[in-house]
């Protein structure tokens, strides 16, 4: 037996194989229904309510405003982000260079470093604007 014939008998069985699994799989088989009309199946809630009694319970709430430590008391909170823009995307510069935000000098240099090092030669431009942001934002 030769690899053609080989080929020839396989490609047979493939053949007899996809012509019963088509014949195989029944007859004449109907897509299920939807009854609309169906009582609903799901189980029933723990302690149903009805709607009218839940509008009648809302309460309003007056909203606080959060507690200041009193040292801080008359500061404006500080903002310890840093955004920047590139390529019409506006970007968190910490966040680009894997830092935690308000990280020392020290430790967005190291990162950058390491960034730079890791990066493709497209990429050098975007790494050193976030660097550049956070060292004209000190």
């Amino acid at each position: 037996m030769n690899s053609q014939d080989f080929l020839t008998l396989n490609l047979v069985g493939a053949g007899a194989f996809v012509v019963w699994y088509l014949l195989s799989r029944g007859g004449n088989k109907n897509p299920t229904r939807l009854d609309m009309n169906a009582k609903d199946s799901a189980p029933p809630l723990i302690n149903p309510e009805p709607a009218e009694s839940i509008a009648q319970e809302v309460v309003p709430v007056a909203v606080s405003r959060p507690v200041v430590h009193p040292d801080l008391a008359g500061r404006r909170q500080k903002n310890l982000n840093v955004i920047f823009s590139y390529n019409s995307h506006t970007w968190d510069a910490y966040e680009v260079l894997g830092v935690p935000a308000g990280a020392s000098i020290s430790m967005v240099t190291e990162a950058y470093q390491t960034q730079i090092r890791r990066c493709d030669k497209e990429s050098v431009e975007f790494f050193e604007t976030a660097y550049k942001a956070i060292l004209n934002k000190t």
